[in-house]
């Protein structure tokens, strides 16, 4: 309120300060009473264009990728705007790398996934674990509903569940954490337990239950069994490694708290022993009678491993979790050789566990996510 000369106050003329620039490009007016008009709203968009559209990409386009402008106040024009890249010799056929943790890895891309969170048969609440079956199946260990179920390994279809109130006559499962099949056992799937009950069970592809037997373990963390049906159980926190025989006989117990800190994964060629150890970035391998064989570290490609697999041919493969999905893959030479090194497009929150297909470089890894995805290696 402004007060002249005669004493007189008046009001002050809508939009004639400077606090009321806005007033206007918020689709606002007055007459020349000075009551306010409301005028209809901009578009999204149409009062401000970002001229810098590619400062979200996490990566620039190429030299030869253009786009052509136009004028955002111009009508909207029927001819489409060409984004394509010129075809270049140079890039045809090359794949995608990225450049993470002072590591060149290459782009991956998964080619499937499969499950929600939820309880129905295509849902999860904790898959904990993942194997092949040889049959061609997914067999995938749902924790917190306290059963293992089956899927088709090519088009990612349920088949059928079972394990606590799934199937009748089958022992019931309480908190089964991780899964390994039995190599030329006819699909036999052994399961281990967590707190509060560890213990290991035995069971057909079917959901049969045979055996159960490993009472005495206290954290168990990962599991495997080689090709003489002997089952591998190694402890996390007490850095024990149990050796069974596929009918619960004890062939040997080592103690490796000197060796290992935080035992993460666990495979066998079956003359040695792999064990992750996410503390100290690297790979352990022993001999079957306990002894340190040798170390394989590399500080920029392995990082904080959390599970390894061996291929048909004794190539090692190591998946890091470190700021995302990382593989490295190393030769069957006492892994001397760097074969391969990918990232996943995806951040993934956290891979759990990861089952190979035999005879192949096809990934199946579960993930905190609540989902299975399936990714192809290159190699």
């Amino acid at each position: 309120m402004m007060i002249n000369s005669s004493g007189i106050s008046r009001k002050r003329a809508f939009g004639s300060d400077k606090e009321n620039v806005w007033s206007t490009m918020l689709g606002i007016e007055a007459n020349e009473n000075g009551l306010v008009i409301k005028q209809p709203r901009l578009a999204l968009g149409a009062a401000a264009v970002d001229h810098n559209i590619f400062n979200s990409i996490p990566y620039s386009p190429p030299d030869n990728f253009f786009l052509t402008s136009v004028d955002p106040w111009s009508p909207i024009k029927s001819e489409p705007i060409p984004l394509l890249c010129t075809p270049d010799h140079r890039t045809v056929n090359r794949p995608e790398t990225r450049f993470k943790n002072g590591a060149s890895r290459q782009i991956l891309k998964w080619t499937r996934s499969i499950g929600e969170y939820g309880d129905g048969n295509n849902a999860f609440r904790e898959p904990n674990s993942v194997a092949w079956l040889e049959s061609g199946k997914i067999a995938v260990v749902d924790t917190n509903a306290h059963c293992i179920k089956i899927f088709d390994s090519e088009s990612g279809q349920y088949l059928y569940s079972f394990g606590r109130g799934r199937t009748l006559g089958c022992q019931n499962l309480l908190y089964p954490y991780r899964l390994a099949v039995v190599p030329n056992g006819n699909d036999q799937l052994v399961v281990i337990q967590r707190h509060p009950r560890p213990q290991i069970h035995v069971f057909s592809c079917q959901g049969e239950f045979i055996r159960r037997f490993g009472q005495h373990l206290e954290k168990p963390r990962a599991l495997t069994v080689d090709k003489s049906q002997r089952i591998l159980v190694i402890e996390s926190q007490i850095q024990k490694l149990h050796i069974f025989s596929l009918y619960g006989q004890i062939l040997c117990v080592f103690s490796f708290s000197q060796q290992l800190q935080f035992p993460t994964s666990i495979c066998s060629n079956n003359s040695e022993i792999f064990i992750s150890d996410n503390h100290l970035h690297s790979i352990k391998v022993f001999s079957y009678t306990g002894q340190l064989l040798r170390e394989i570290k590399d500080d920029i490609y392995i990082q904080f491993p959390t599970n390894i697999k061996l291929n048909s041919k004794g190539q090692l493969i190591i998946i890091d979790n470190h700021q995302g999905l990382n593989i490295t893959v190393y030769d069957e030479n006492q892994q001397k050789k760097r074969l391969g090194a990918y990232t996943a497009r995806i951040c993934h929150s956290q891979i759990l566990d990861v089952a190979i297909q035999t005879n192949t470089n096809i990934l199946h890894l579960a993930s905190k996510d609540y989902r299975v995805y399936t990714y192809q290696l290159l190699f």
